[in-house]
C-alpha cells in the first residue's frame, strides 16, 4: 500500500504524479419556465459530464458522470448548482464515486448548492467508496431561501467490501455548512485520519461498521415527516436514527453497504414522495 512506502519514496512518487493530476467539475443553473424545470446554463470540464434522463415530469433529473472512472490523490472536483426560483431538480449519479489510494496529497471535492425562493433540490448521488489508503477532503456549502426545499443523501463506504479489502491508513475530512434564509442552520465536520479500520472499530466511532449514511432535509413543514421516517426505520437493517427540529430533519446510518443503501432509499422515498432516480436501480 502507498503508506507502507518510506516517506521519501512517497514524496518522490507524489511529485512525479503531480503533473497528471486532474481538475474537473460541473456548473449548472436550473430555471422554471413554461410549467417545467429546464437547464439554463451548463459548464462541464475535466472529464465530468451531466446527462438528463427523460422523466416526463415537471422536475428535471440530472445524472453526473465521471468519465475518468474515479478520483485519485491530488485530483480536484468542483460542483456548483444554482436552482432558480420555483425550479425542481433531482441530482444523482449512475455509479459510485471511487476515491483511489493516495501517494501523498488528498483528493478534493467541493460542492456548492444555491436554492432560490420556492426552489427544490434532491441531491441523491450514489455512494462514495474510499479505497484503502485513500485521502479525501470534501466540503458542502449550501445557501437556500427560507421557503426552499432541500433533500440530501450521502453514503460513504470504507474499502472495497465486496473484494474483502480492509482499509489501511487513510484520511477523510467531511465538512457541511447549510444556510437557510441567510442563517447557519446545519454545520458538521467529520475527521478520520490514520488506521481507518482501527478507528472504525471503536464503539464511539462506528463499532466496526464499514459504511455510513447521512440524510438531511430542510423544508417549512419537514418536522411533520419525522413520524413517517421513523416508521420506515422500524424495518431498518442498519443502526440508524432520525430527529427533527426547527425546520430540519436528519437521519444517520451505520452498517454494511447493502443495509445502509437499502435504508437510505427507504427514508429518502418517504421524504421526497417520489421514487429514487432510476440510475440507483441499475
Amino acid at each position: 500500500m502507498a503508506h507502507d512506502l518510506p516517506a521519501t519514496d512517497r514524496r518522490a512518487t507524489a511529485r512525479a504524479l503531480e503533473p497528471i493530476r486532474a481538475t474537473g467539475g460541473l456548473k449548472a443553473r436550473y430555471v422554471f419556465a413554461d410549467g417545467a424545470t429546464r437547464i439554463d446554463t451548463l459548464t462541464e470540464y475535466g472529464g465530468y459530464r451531466l446527462r438528463f434522463p427523460t422523466t416526463h415530469a415537471a422536475h428535471i433529473e440530472a445524472s453526473q458522470i465521471n468519465t475518468g472512472g474515479g478520483v485519485a490523490g491530488g485530483d480536484s472536483l468542483e460542483i456548483a448548482l444554482d436552482v432558480g426560483a420555483g425550479a425542481d431538480a433531482v441530482q444523482s449519479s449512475p455509479t459510485a464515486e471511487r476515491i483511489y489510494r493516495s501517494m501523498g496529497p488528498p483528493a478534493k471535492i467541493d460542492v456548492s448548492l444555491s436554492l432560490g425562493p420556492a426552489a427544490r433540490l434532491d441531491w441523491l448521488p450514489q455512494e462514495t467508496i474510499l479505497y484503502s489508503s485513500a485521502r479525501l477532503h470534501r466540503r458542502f456549502e449550501i445557501d437556500m431561501a427560507a421557503d426552499a426545499r432541500l433533500l440530501m443523501a450521502e453514503m460513504v463506504v470504507f474499502g472495497r467490501v465486496a473484494h474483502g479489502e480492509v482499509p489501511g491508513v487513510g484520511e477523510l475530512r467531511d465538512d457541511w455548512r447549510i444556510r437557510c434564509g441567510g442563517a447557519l442552520v446545519f454545520a458538521e465536520s467529520v475527521r478520520l485520519e490514520g488506521p481507518i479500520a482501527e478507528l472504525l472499530a471503536r464503539s464511539a466511532v462506528a463499532a466496526g461498521a464499514r459504511s455510513t449514511g447521512l440524510v438531511v432535509a430542510l423544508a417549512p413543514e419537514i418536522e411533520d415527516r419525522l413520524a413517517p421516517v421513523r416508521a420506515a426505520l422500524a424495518a431498518a437493517r442498519s443502526q440508524c436514527g432520525a430527529s427533527a427540529w426547527n425546520g430540519l430533519l436528519t437521519a444517520r446510518f451505520l452498517g454494511t453497504p447493502e443495509d445502509v443503501r437499502r435504508d437510505i432509499i427507504s427514508v429518502t422515498e418517504v421524504l421526497s414522495g417520489r421514487a429514487m432516480p432510476r440510475v440507483w436501480m441499475t
